[in-house]
């Protein structure tokens, strides 16, 4: 005779079905629905981004203490804005600043992401069932498609940002309609076409690689 443990075990399809399920604040009925919101998704992403804002703290401050005439160290590189002393002001230095580091937490933010899954897939499900108690929880962002589109979207506009910063409004609109075909009027709007196509389908292939992706942070 079954005993009743097994008689209310979960069918494998069953068991499938409830770990890609995701903890919402409501329940979807669209493909595309911006009022839900994955809460377990929002939850292990913010934890991991405290990790990876660590990074960014660690990153300054190995790139501005060290040891007085010592040279710096590989770690300490990894945080430097890339000026050397004697060199002149140079007008991409205050983006290097904060690029390094930004790229530094970026790196250690999608590593740790992915590395949710190699977590046993039962290890914070069991836990949640014998303390909260919540219905669903999905513990990998990165299984979840609005976390890696959100990511990538991220990039593309701080892409915009410092492309505008550096080359300037006019200099970063003249490449828009100059690059790739060359500055002719009569190219205009197909470099103009080819530069939106570039800018959609780095996002959309970015996200889509973050997407599950164990290695997407290397």
């Amino acid at each position: 005779m079954a005993t009743e443990g097994h008689e209310h075990a979960p069918s494998a399809g069953e068991y499938i079905i409830h770990h890609l399920h995701h903890l919402q604040n409501k329940a979807q009925h669209a493909v595309v629905d911006f009022t839900v919101i994955n809460l377990d998704s929002v939850f292990f992403h913010g934890l991991d981004g405290h990790a990876g804002l660590l990074a960014d703290v660690v990153g300054r401050t190995q790139g501005h203490v060290g040891s007085a005439g010592a040279p710096p160290g590989r770690h300490r590189n990894a945080g430097r804005d890339g000026r050397q002393p004697g060199q002149g002001h140079c007008s991409h230095a205050q983006s290097r600043k904060l690029v390094a580091p930004l790229a530094l937490t970026v790196y250690v933010w999608i590593f740790l992401l992915n590395a949710m899954d190699m977590l046993p897939v039962d290890l914070l499900p069991w836990v949640n069932e014998h303390t909260v108690e919540l219905p669903y929880l999905r513990v990998v962002p990165t299984a979840d498609l609005s976390i890696t589109m959100g990511l990538s979207l991220g990039v593309l506009i701080l892409c915009l940002i410092y492309n505008i910063k550096i080359k300037g409004a006019g200099g970063w609109v003249h490449e828009l309609f100059s690059a790739p075909f060359g500055d002719k009027w009569f190219l205009y709007p197909f470099n103009f076409l080819i530069q939106i196509i570039e800018f959609v389908a780095k996002t959309v292939s970015h996200g889509m690689r973050l997407f599950g992706n164990m290695y997407a942070a290397n």
